[in-house]
């Protein structure tokens, strides 16, 4: 993936970015259809795709920066099925002080079965958690902060989770 990422098509940061997969038996749990785990996997591998072919991942490693995952809330419609063909899209949806939001749609030639809604913070090891707006920079963009509904339901889940 890292390979194909260097060598596929450029990224727009606030574009939409598809990675196409396939489910295969190693991805089946005990029901034959692919297992809740792997939908967080794809989306990591769909993440790291996004992020080498928009630059990010050059530029952030560079000033020292690794991802690490906040939450993720996924909403499952239907299965995946043994053999179906699927694509991962990745597109930002906005930002705030200390998380970046992502979206992440299983897309298959007929429907959605899944979406995912990602946040994710990028640490230095000597410096901690940097600022959104050095990453934003790092990432290239310049435009304004997109709002965003989806992502305003995550932080109040947040909250939820911490009352």
């Amino acid at each position: 993936m890292f390979i194909a990422a260097r060598f596929g098509a450029r990224a727009d940061v606030m574009g939409e970015h598809k990675l196409a997969f396939r489910c295969l038996p190693t991805d089946l749990d005990i029901f034959m259809h692919m297992t809740n785990s792997r939908y967080s996997s794809f989306s990591d591998l769909s993440r790291v795709s996004f992020m080498i072919r928009n630059g990010a991942f050059g530029r952030l490693r560079r000033a020292g920066y690794f991802p690490v995952l906040g939450s993720s809330t996924f909403r499952f419609r239907r299965p995946i099925w043994l053999f179906e063909k699927f694509t991962v899209s990745t597109s930002v949806l906005t930002w705030d002080d200390k998380w970046i939001y992502l979206l992440h749609k299983f897309e298959t030639a007929k429907d959605m079965p899944a979406i995912a809604v990602v946040k994710a913070a990028f640490i230095n090891t000597k410096t901690g958690r940097a600022a959104m707006d050095d990453v934003i920079k790092l990432m290239a963009y310049t435009g304004p902060r997109p709002e965003s509904p989806i992502a305003k339901e995550v932080t109040d889940l947040d909250l939820v989770l911490k009352a």
